[in-house]
């Protein structure tokens, strides 16, 4: 029998890290669970591990880590070096978004790297590794699609970490855990590493149905938060479907979406238990921000039209803003506020830039006038300021004096405006 350990990292740039699931480490622990009968598979879960305590994983034969975001990797790197030092025969497998995108550093790093979806791949190297043939990477140019695998069985974390009233906490106690229903993005924002697909996988009505009735009656989940890059189908027959599979559950839910869609297929999102969207406007200064950005909506004018259309049908708003974009001036927070103050929306969440590594701001930094990057990955997060003053994980970047667009803003002064709106929205009680 194999013994597999999937880890979950500290995610030390989370003011309160178990208030999501990690539903990627989840679904990869359950796909191993169900499809391998050679393995036991268990979750080592490092969110609540005590700060002052150096982690040392239990033995297992190997090792699996989903990594998405880079701002991980340096945690991850040292855990996999202090293992093979304490057992020198483990294995460790790697995949994800930062492997997609930084597939040569993680070769010196893991004995193997998993490159895009990983289920077939994952399978093919714990058949290589039982051989002793385990490969350095695992890629295929077939389409392994999401709707053709389980959703996450829960039962590897104890419930606490799975359901609480956190998710819901602006509309009182409402048990609730988040999901994911697709994956991937069509999508090619310049600040954004989540398309990998390129496309959208989405789950099938009937999964959806399943994974909620099996959230409401092992949980007792009442509320779903959708972690999807964009939770609003772009595709109405496909949206449609969505809505009617979660409306015929009972339940509520939110979730985060681009500024772009029907109003028929908003209603019918609010009749389905949609109590808010969180919209990725990005920036309220000028159109040529969203343009520099590659945003799918370009003009704020637009993005203020569709808040309004969510308000008239009953959903609330929390709008995602980030500072530090190419193209922003010293004019920003006068008009972010007025902004705020004209829309009106429920709920703000404001972020740094990060120029993540991978992103076409990332690879075209040069060119935008970015004049050099933080190397220390653990650096490469964007929560700035939006629980507290001490909070302060983002803009590992700085521009140079003058860009194209013309004279910057420096790290300090961009770090300050985010701090001033941050305090505007915590005195108005628009941030949770």
């Amino acid at each position: 029998m194999l013994n597999i350990a999937v880890i979950v990292p500290s995610w030390h740039y989370w003011k309160d890290p178990v208030k999501l699931q990690p539903l990627w480490e989840l679904y990869y622990a359950t796909f191993l669970r169900e499809r391998d009968p050679g393995v036991n598979v268990d979750i080592i879960d490092l969110r609540d591990w005590p700060k002052s305590e150096e982690v040392d994983l239990p033995e297992r034969d190997l090792y699996l880590y989903w990594i998405n975001k880079s701002a991980d990797a340096p945690e991850i790197y040292g855990l996999v070096k202090n293992t093979k030092q304490r057992y020198p025969n483990s294995a460790h497998i790697a995949g994800g978004n930062h492997v997609d995108r930084l597939t040569d550093e993680c070769l010196n790093i893991f004995d193997a790297s998993i490159i895009g979806s990983g289920e077939e791949l994952l399978l093919q190297a714990l058949t290589d590794y039982r051989a002793h043939n385990l490969q350095r990477t695992y890629k295929s140019n077939q389409i392994f699609h999401f709707a053709s695998y389980p959703f996450p069985q829960r039962d590897f974390l104890p419930d606490f970490k799975i359901v609480h009233d956190k998710h819901f906490a602006q509309y009182g106690s409402i048990p609730g855990t988040s999901v994911y229903f697709s994956r991937g993005c069509v999508f090619h924002c310049s600040f954004c590493v989540y398309n990998n697909p390129n496309r959208f996988e989405l789950k099938r009505p009937v999964q959806i149905t399943a994974e909620i009735r099996y959230l409401k009656q092992r949980y007792g989940v009442q509320g779903i938060n959708l972690r999807d890059e964009v939770c609003i189908p772009v595709n109405r027959k496909e949206a449609v479907a969505m809505f009617e599979a979660i409306a015929a559950e009972n339940i509520v839910w939110r979730g985060q979406t681009i500024p772009m869609g029907s109003e028929e297929i908003i209603r019918l999102a609010r009749q389905s238990g949609c109590l808010e969207l969180a919209i990725g406007v990005e920036s309220v200064e000028t159109d040529k921000v969203l343009q520099l950005s590659n945003k799918p909506s370009t003009s704020i004018d637009a993005n203020r039209r569709f808040i309004e259309l969510l308000k008239k049908h009953g959903i609330k708003v929390k709008v995602c803003i980030i500072f530090g974009l190419p193209g922003e001036t010293n004019r920003v927070v006068e008009k972010t506020i007025r902004f705020i103050e004209e829309v009106k929306p429920d709920f703000m969440a404001v972020s740094g830039l990060d120029v993540v590594p991978g992103s076409v701001f990332q690879k075209n930094a040069k060119s935008l006038g970015i004049k050099s990057i933080e190397p220390d990955l653990s650096k490469h997060a964007h929560l700035m300021y939006r629980f507290g003053d001490d909070e302060e994980v983002g803009l590992p970047f700085e521009y140079e004096k003058m860009t194209p667009w013309g004279p910057s803003l420096t790290r300090e002064e961009i770090a300050n405006n985010i701090k001033q709106v941050q305090q505007y929205l915590r005195d108005h009680g628009m941030v949770y």
